[in-house]
């Protein structure tokens, strides 16, 4: 395993594998700006196949798998000291044959899929009923003497104890520095749900990309699950601030089995956008 020092080596290994291999397949999905926080965090290797390469992001509990191989290739890799999870996406019921035949070869390799999930989105047309849906939401939140606000630095260790939820799984949470979640939380991407202590009580990371929102999942303390709506009222204000502030649409992603999950999006105004992912972890 070969530590990457620069964007320009990982730019030549992948004119190597084009001028030999041609026609490749990948599931790398990194802007430069993300592949060069790797390498200047130290955490981005290489993995030499026999036509191709793998690129190991480490994520500190586990490492996420990016792979650019020749078509049909084989993929060479056992495991190591902690997880490694490889993302497969692909267009519902149109799975290409490479992909078919990558993921029956990472089962061969030891991999198990560790579960599925499908793209949902909340379209523009839809910001007039997220809009009602959030005013519902926030008098429901007020009954119970909770509001929203953006999430503070001396929170942090805390969400960390949400997130360690079992409905989480650790591959959801890329890994961040203090200083990462600092600048963060200082741009306003950290919403939360507080009591009237003022002690934070849920939370929900946000993206703002170029054409859509998106963010991790919902974290609500356990003693306050499924009696205040704090996920709903947290999740419409986001959508709200989406939709109505930023005109942007939300993109989010739900696990195929969570059927819970299914009906609450659903009801929401979330739609199927009909792309899928498996996850697939070496343990």
């Amino acid at each position: 395993m070969i530590k990457i020092q620069n964007i320009e080596e990982y730019y030549d290994l992948l004119k190597q594998l084009k001028e030999t291999c041609g026609r490749f397949i990948t599931n790398s999905y990194l802007s430069v700006a993300e592949l060069e926080r790797y390498i200047k965090l130290d955490r981005l290797y290489c993995l030499k196949q026999e036509f191709g390469f793998v690129f190991l992001c480490d994520e500190e509990k586990y490492y996420r798998l990016l792979y650019w191989l020749k078509a049909g290739s084989t993929l060479s890799i056992s495991s190591s000291e902690k997880p490694i999870a490889v993302r497969t996406i692909y267009r519902e019921n149109n799975k290409r044959e490479e992909l078919v035949s990558l993921e029956e070869e990472l089962q061969r390799r030891g991999f198990q899929k560790e579960y599925s999930a499908f793209e949902m989105c909340v379209p523009l047309e839809a910001k007039d009923n997220i809009s009602r849906q959030n005013k519902v939401f926030l008098r429901m939140l007020q009954k119970g003497k909770f509001y929203i606000a953006d999430m503070r630095p001396e929170d942090i260790d805390k969400m960390h104890v949400l997130r360690e939820d079992k409905d989480f799984h650790i591959y959801n949470f890329p890994y961040k520095t203090q200083d990462e979640y600092f600048h963060e939380i200082a741009n306003n991407q950290y919403i939360s749900v507080f009591n009237e202590n003022d002690e934070m009580c849920a939370c929900i990371y946000t993206d703002i990309l170029e054409s859509y929102v998106t963010g991790d999942g919902i974290c609500v303390e356990d003693k306050y699950k499924g009696t205040y709506g704090l996920g709903a009222a947290l999740m419409c204000h986001v959508l709200n601030m989406a939709l109505n502030e930023q005109d942007k649409r939300y993109v989010s992603w739900c696990e195929t089995e969570n059927h819970n999950s299914i009906k609450f999006h659903n009801s929401i105004g979330f739609v199927n956008t009909g792309k899928v992912s498996d996850e697939w972890i070496l343990k």
